[in-house]
């Protein structure tokens, strides 16, 4: 199944976007995808809710997300929205994001947010890496004996 809806700005794109979403075929019955091309927006939606929260997970990339919270349910994805896609993958670039805006975030919410990009329909389109990085190694100044 591709999106023939997604009319990006050349074929070439749209490839693209079709090889990346053919991989993930068994989802995409689940799934429901809507592209904006006058704003260059993808919209993916995986379901409806009342409670929904939307997260800013980095410049190109907002998670929708039911917290559980009125329902007593775990957390689950509503959507996600991919801004820019089509000049993205023109650059030969992928949406990424560090974690660090997640620290902003109140705890409750941040537990939500790690346990829906952990587990499908989120994981299958998202791939979430753990990188190490030192804080800025300060060198102790020497002192003349």
């Amino acid at each position: 199944m591709c999106l023939k809806a997604i009319a990006l700005t050349n074929s070439q794109q749209q490839e693209k976007w079709c090889g990346l979403l053919a991989e993930r075929e068994p989802l995409m019955s689940e799934m429901k995808y809507n592209y904006d091309r006058e704003g260059d927006v993808l919209y993916i939606s995986f379901g409806r809710s009342e409670h929904v929260v939307g997260v800013e997970l980095g410049d190109h990339l907002l998670l929708r997300l039911d917290t559980g919270k009125g329902t007593a349910r775990s957390p689950r994805a509503v959507g996600l929205t991919v801004l820019f896609p089509a000049q993205l993958l023109g650059l030969g670039q992928a949406p990424s994001f560090t974690l660090e805006r997640l620290e902003r975030l109140p705890a409750d919410l941040r537990a939500a947010v790690l346990e829906v990009l952990s587990k499908p329909p989120v994981s299958e389109l998202l791939s979430v890496r753990l990188t190490l990085a030192p804080e800025e190694l300060r060198i102790p100044e020497l002192v003349a004996a």
